[in-house]
């Protein structure tokens, strides 16, 4: 009998940065968690997932939205402490996937580094007008899916940074990027 597989296209294959499938990822740095808020271009059956969650899928690290069938707006809330969650100083980052398939990461998988950099203080200050001094910066990278991929440095072509807790990271900005850069 033939199998299926004839080569092993493992070292042929790999997954790369995508910029499809979604329409915007929103990512709000709270004071011990970040929310992020995603949507697709097309009704999603995959799975969304911190990096390196996937295998225990863990509630709060890992969204099966399966039973949403047709819905395209998904949320996700976790921990900073928990969810392969990093800190460096101030700096609490992590990455998230959007999965198309529930069981294989494939190109075409999207993924973004998130960051909450609390570096300035983190109390608030709240001025006469009583606006609110912004004391952390949001970002989101678009990276790749692919789980052996390891971050070097932050890409300015594919980064959406603000100076508050909430930063919206859209296609249409990384098409402008592109053309600024």
């Amino acid at each position: 009998m033939v199998g299926i597989f004839q080569t092993d296209i493992g070292n042929q294959m790999t997954i790369g940065l995508s910029d499809e499938g979604y329409k915007s990822v929103q990512l709000k740095c709270g004071s011990n968690s970040m929310v992020v808020k995603l949507e697709t271009e097309e009704d999603f059956e995959g799975v969304i997932y911190t990096r390196g969650s996937f295998s225990d899928k863990k509630s709060s690290c890992f969204l099966d939205p399966g039973y949403r069938k047709g819905q395209r707006s998904f949320s996700i809330k976790f921990p900073l402490d928990e969810c392969n969650t990093h800190k460096k100083g101030e700096i609490y980052s992590n990455t998230l996937v959007l999965q198309h398939d529930k069981e294989l990461i494939m190109p075409g998988d999207a993924a973004f580094h998130l960051e909450c950099d609390y570096s300035k203080p983190r109390d608030v200050t709240v001025n006469a007008d009583l606006q609110k001094d912004n004391s952390v910066v949001s970002r989101i990278s678009l990276t790749d899916a692919d789980p052996s991929f390891k971050e070097k440095r932050r890409n300015k072509r594919t980064t959406a940074e603000n100076i508050s807790d909430t930063v919206i990271l859209t296609q249409d900005f990384l098409k402008r990027r592109k053309e600024e850069l």
